[in-house]
């Protein structure tokens, strides 16, 4: 690989990489907001798609618990996205 082809690489990927960490810890409220309503769970997504999810946002998940400042940022955060959906 030539050095500029490298080069690019190393800085498409150290601005890629932060951006995705991101926007997975961000779209947590915005899924919680859907699946969840103030009555309580949606009735169309099926059990398969809430296993999915959850393996998803396990790592997330062990952190946020791991932590009660995080955790309690965490639970504002889905339930704002809860009162917009």
């Amino acid at each position: 690989m030539s050095e500029k082809k490298r080069s690019f690489l190393i800085r498409f990927l150290s601005a890629a990489l932060p951006l995705l960490l991101v926007l997975y810890v961000l779209s947590v409220g915005p899924v919680s907001g859907y699946i969840n309503t103030p009555s309580g769970v949606r009735k169309d997504v099926s059990p398969e798609s809430m296993e999915r999810i959850a393996t998803f946002y396990a790592p997330l998940s062990w952190v946020v618990r791991s932590n009660d400042i995080l955790l309690k940022i965490a639970d504002k955060y889905v339930d704002f996205w809860i009162r917009i959906f």
